[in-house]
């Protein structure tokens, strides 16, 4: 599962942190930006409805092959696909097919590996293997930044190697895997059943509503950093451009080794005390405290540092939370349609932030311009701590 999920990660987050814009850049270099903007929100469109849509899928299914491994070749098949509509566009709609196929594949990684997870480890055994499972997709883009190094701008390694590595980790998941068959025969589903496959009623399962709004609060301090950082560290930390390449990568390395050091310890100790929500609250406030910093960096050394204790916050928060959300899934037989959705909490602070930031950013900046990251970092700092503490509402567990 982990392999699987790194090996996704890996083929997604290459593309999102580089081949995308070479390929955007190789296309037209002018409209290179609002290329990868208009590809990125169809494909964040498009990711909202796939998430509960193929989660639902795998629970109804009642292939011979299994419920779950279907969706692990069907994966390696949009990831294949993907990558050579990537390598081989040359045209805008092209591309932006190539963007949406390979985050299919990613989607049907996730969905799957998070399904498994409740379908098959037990309750009080799944902190280090949800650490190692929500670690995947930083651990993926490491691999994929560490792979980018020797290749400069040629896409077809760039492309190839992170797609082969995605192709084999699913499939090798795959074959491993024992998945039983279903062979009881689902009901029809009315209009309004297959309607409710995008959501989950929070008064009547509010425990898992809880849990969705706190990732969402939490992922919103995190997207703050993450979708700013590159412009923050030039504009107001003065790094120069030759130089934030490198930049990245050392804040990716950072980042991933950090939440990979404490993540599976933590996870570990959560087990043994048979309590989540506590590493949850401590989790948000250590990650609130790694933004104020970030907010008063006065240079990269310090950003770094401050970037180190947001990774502590995560490594903790990934450690425990998603086990703690596979506790209060409404149908625990078919989690698959609900842990997906539980998902779109990852993406949907990303449209929060983008809208949100352009206010924050402009608060007290009058006409003398600059940017107020500050405001920006700060107010994903409250949203972090607020998220953390929202946990407390979750009622039943510990």
């Amino acid at each position: 599962m982990v392999f699987a999920t790194i090996g996704a990660g890996a083929a997604q987050m290459s593309a999102v942190l580089l081949t995308l814009t070479l390929k955007a850049t190789e296309l037209n270099a002018d409209g290179a930006a609002t290329i990868l903007a208009i590809s990125s929100g169809i494909v964040g469109l498009i990711t909202l409805v796939a998430l509960p849509v193929l989660g639902s899928m795998s629970d109804r299914s009642r292939s011979r092959f299994g419920r779950r491994r279907p969706f692990l070749v069907a994966a390696a098949v949009f990831f294949i696909l993907g990558g050579f509509l990537l390598v081989t566009a040359t045209s805008v709609p092209l591309f932006v097919l190539a963007h949406a196929v390979i985050n299919l594949g990613f989607i049907a990684t996730v969905v799957t590996a998070t399904a498994l997870l409740a379908d098959q480890i037990p309750a009080n055994k799944r902190g280090p293997a949800s650490a190692f499972v929500s670690l995947g997709t930083p651990m993926g883009a490491l691999l994929g930044t560490v792979i980018a190094l020797p290749f400069g701008a040629d896409l077809v390694p760039l492309i190839g190697i992170p797609t082969a590595i995605a192709v084999i980790a699913v499939l090798l998941l795959a074959v491993v895997l024992r998945d039983p068959q279903f062979e009881q025969r689902r009901a029809r589903r009315s209009l309004g059943e297959l309607l409710s496959v995008f959501w989950v009623n929070p008064l009547k399962f509010p425990n898992f509503a809880w849990v969705f709004t706190s990732r969402m609060l939490v992922f919103s301090g995190v997207a703050a950093l993450n979708g700013f950082q590159a412009i923050y560290l030039l504009q107001s930390v003065g790094l120069a451009p030759a130089g934030l390449g490198g930049a990245i990568l050392l804040t990716v390395v950072v980042n991933t080794g950090i939440s990979l050091a404490v993540a599976p310890a933590i996870g570990r100790l959560s087990d043994r005390l048979n309590v989540r929500k506590p590493f949850i609250v401590a989790a948000a406030v250590i990650l609130g405290v790694g933004l104020v910093l970030a907010s008063m960096a006065p240079s990269f050394g310090w950003y770094l540092a401050a970037a180190g204790v947001v990774a502590l916050g995560q490594g903790v928060y990934f450690a425990v939370e998603l086990a703690l959300a596979t506790s209060v899934v409404p149908d625990p037989d078919n989690p698959a349609k609900d842990l997906a959705i539980f998902k779109i909490a990852d993406n949907l602070p990303v449209s929060f932030v983008s809208a949100a930031a352009p206010f924050l950013l402009a608060i007290g900046v009058g006409t003398s311009g600059g940017q107020n990251f500050a405001a920006l970092f700060v107010t994903g700092a409250v949203a972090a701590i607020v998220g953390g503490l929202s946990i407390l509402f979750v009622r039943g567990a510990r």
